[in-house]
C-alpha cells in the first residue's frame, strides 16, 4: 500500500483506503445503508452494556440526548460489523479489568508517554533485523501551510464513509463511564497494529478534554471521532498538536492529508478530530 499517494481533497485519499483492509470494520452497508442478515436485538445481546438502535441520520441528535441524561457515556459505534467488533473485544479471556487500565493511565504523562511508546516500538522492531535490512524511518513532512482548508470529516461512525449513506441500523453503546476518556478502558479498545493500548487512549482523551474540551462521540473498530469545544489559538500551537496527533495516529497524515501543516490547518477551522488506524 502506497503511504504517500495523491490526496483528493481533505482526507479524500484516506477515505478511499478505508475500502480495504481493516477499514472493513466500518462496514459496507447495502442500499440505503441497510444491512440484511443481521438481527439488531441479537447483536445488542452480545455485549453487556446498554445499546440503542437508531437511524444513522439521527445518531448525533440521540447521542446528545443520551449524553445529557448522564446515565453512562454513549458512543456511536456504527453498523453491525462495529457491534460485532466490540462484542468480540469484550469477550477476550485475557481482557484487563477496566479499573486497572484507568489506574495505569492515571500515571502516564501525556504526550510524553506516547512518544516513549513509539520509541520502544522502533527499538524492538529494529532489534529483529540486521543493520541495513530495514529502511530508515521517515518523519512526517511539515510542508507548506495550505492556502485554503476544506471542511474535514465530522461524525463518520454513523454512516458508510465511502457512500455517505447513514447506517440503518446504527448502534449506540452506553458504557458505564462518567467521562468519554474512560471509554477505551471499558471497551478494551486498542493495542493492535499501530493502534495504542487502551491506557494510552485514556491518557490522550483525558488530556485533550482538559485542553480543548474534546468529547468522544464516535468509535468503531478502527475509527474515532472527537468533537472539540476549543481550538488551538495559533498556527504554532496547531502544529504542536498535529505532531502530537501524528505520534498517536500516523495514518491521518501518512495515508491522509500528507503533511503536518495540512493537518494543523484543519484544527484552526474544524470542531471535529478524526483518527483512523490501518
Amino acid at each position: 500500500m502506497e503511504r504517500r499517494g495523491v490526496v483528493k481533497g481533505l482526507f479524500g485519499g484516506l477515505f478511499a483506503l478505508l475500502g480495504t483492509g481493516r477499514g472493513r470494520a466500518q462496514g459496507t452497508a447495502g442500499a440505503g445503508g441497510a444491512e440484511p442478515g443481521f438481527d439488531p436485538e441479537q447483536l445488542k445481546a452480545m455485549i453487556a452494556y446498554p445499546v440503542e438502535v437508531v437511524d444513522g441520520a439521527k445518531a448525533l441528535a440521540r447521542w446528545e440526548q443520551l449524553r445529557a441524561q448522564g446515565k453512562g457515556y454513549p458512543v456511536v459505534v456504527g453498523d453491525a460489523d462495529a457491534m460485532s467488533f466490540f462484542a468480540e473485544a469484550a469477550s477476550f479471556d485475557d481482557r484487563e479489568d477496566p479499573q486497572a487500565i484507568l489506574a495505569r493511565a492515571s500515571g502516564l504523562a501525556w504526550p510524553q508517554a506516547m512518544y516513549d511508546a513509539r520509541r520502544r516500538e522502533r527499538e524492538a522492531f529494529a532489534a529483529e533485523y540486521a543493520p541495513g535490512d530495514i529502511e530508515e524511518e521517515v518523519e512526517a513532512d511539515v510542508g507548506e501551510w495550505p492556502a485554503t482548508v476544506a471542511d474535514g470529516p465530522e461524525l463518520t461512525t454513523s454512516e458508510d464513509i465511502l457512500t455517505g449513506k447513514p447506517y440503518r441500523p446504527c448502534f449506540i453503546v452506553i458504557f458505564p463511564a462518567r467521562h468519554g476518556w474512560e471509554v477505551p478502558a471499558y471497551a478494551n479498545w486498542g493495542g493492535w497494529n499501530a493502534n495504542p493500548e487502551p491506557a494510552l487512549h485514556v491518557a490522550a482523551l483525558k488530556s485533550w478534554h482538559e485542553r480543548y474540551g474534546a468529547e468522544l462521540v464516535g468509535m468503531s473498530g478502527d475509527v474515532m471521532n472527537l468533537r472539540i469545544a476549543g481550538r488551538p489559538a495559533t498556527r504554532e500551537e496547531a502544529l504542536r498538536l498535529a505532531r502530537e496527533h501524528y505520534a498517536y495516529c500516523a495514518d491521518i497524515v501518512d495515508q491522509g492529508v500528507g503533511t503536518l501543516s495540512a493537518l494543523a490547518a484543519t484544527y484552526l477551522k474544524s470542531r471535529w478530530w478524526f483518527f483512523w488506524w490501518d
